[in-house]
């Protein structure tokens, strides 16, 4: 390595060492002492904040300037408050629950000692991966804790959607991987006349109704408990596949792509929202921490792909007009039905395959 590949190296590797563990442990430790929820109210001089957190206040002023270093707080002669990056990411989840940290850390923290600490064992086969709440969910409370998880980091995916998904002219689209119902929600109220059907669990169809009926659209969308890996789709004008393909193999892929395509007539349109963890310059940590889990269970199915094949697949399956759309870690293809849908063998690859492919 010369010295700039040596600096850029020991920067990352730095970021490993020391950033990974500080950043980590300074939000588990503020988020036990309920710090940040006692600083949401406001100003504060160290005196209170140690009342109100049990604290030793000498100890605590150093653990405020370790925050203060990462971006967390701020001072003012002696008042300390939170910065706008710990008021949306670590504070108030009911407000920012479609862009918020507070779910994942809940997560995170609570397999840190039983798992991640213990990832040598795990490798070894000494030790497996125990979820902490079962999955598939098979209660409404299971539902509630991985339906608050997957509306945490919405917000992008629901921009890019109303900002660039082409629904002009649909009535009627199927909703696979809907959650609780964010999405849809967002995309009826940017087109009056769309009804849609939302695929989810059974035991999370009564929040998907709930969050429906509290944004006055139960007219609208209708949640139907469906085995949609399984069992055909309801016809419909438009699919939407969001953010449910990214950690599956390919043929995996392929077959779901295939069942929203036999639900639509040509001309219908198929919408595929993925997050993107095909960067080789910029590792997905979101997935990774999923990924991880995978390694203590030998039969998950989780795996990484370059997310160009989905192009491929759509041609091959019978779609026309392929578009395709990066930002925020997201990628977005759009797709019609042909009028002659030429059906070719899973695996073949399509003379047109090349040309649709993202640079």
């Amino acid at each position: 390595m010369d010295n700039f590949d040596l600096w850029q190296g020991s920067k990352t590797a730095y970021n490993m060492v020391f950033k990974g563990s500080v950043d980590l442990f300074c939000l588990k430790a503020a988020l036990d002492l309920k710090l940040f929820e006692v600083m949401a109210s406001g100003p504060q001089d160290v005196a209170a904040l140690a009342q109100a957190t049990g604290s030793v206040p000498l100890r605590l002023n150093k653990f405020l300037t370790a925050l203060e270093q990462i971006g967390l707080v701020s001072h003012n002669q002696s008042l300390w408050q939170l910065t706008p990056l710990a008021e949306q990411f670590f504070v108030d989840q009911t407000n920012h629950r479609n862009l918020t940290m507070l779910p994942f850390m809940d997560y995170i923290s609570s397999i840190i000692d039983t798992y991640y600490l213990n990832m040598a064992k795990v490798v070894r086969g000494e030790l497996d991966f125990t979820s902490v709440v079962p999955y598939p969910p098979r209660t409404v409370q299971d539902s509630v804790f991985y339906e608050t998880l997957h509306r945490s980091n919405t917000h992008f995916p629901i921009k890019i959607l109303t900002e660039n998904a082409n629904l002009d002219g649909v009535k009627h689209l199927v909703d696979m991987g809907g959650g609780i119902g964010d999405i849809a929600i967002a995309l009826c109220r940017k087109y009056p006349e769309l009804k849609i059907t939302l695929l989810n669990l059974p035991s999370a169809i009564g929040l998907v109704q709930e969050n429906v009926a509290a944004a006055g659209l139960s007219d609208r969308i209708q949640a139907v408990a469906l085995d949609m890996y399984r069992e055909p789709l309801m016809k419909a004008d438009a699919v939407l596949i969001s953010r449910i393909l990214y950690p599956m193999p390919a043929h995996f892929c392929e077959m779901v792509i295939r069942q929203a395509a036999q639900a639509l007539e040509p001309g219908g349109r198929l919408i595929l929202l993925d997050l993107n963890i095909s960067d080789p310059q910029n590792p997905n940590y979101d997935y990774l921490t999923h990924y991880l889990s995978a390694v203590g269970t030998d039969f998950a199915p989780m795996e990484f792909k370059d997310q160009s094949i989905y192009a491929n697949i759509l041609n091959r399956v019978g779609f026309g007009e392929i578009s395709f759309f990066a930002d925020y870690e997201n990628i977005l293809y759009q797709a019609v039905k042909q009028p002659v849908m030429t059906i070719l063998e899973p695996g073949q690859p399509s003379k047109d395959s090349k040309a649709l492919m993202p640079s």
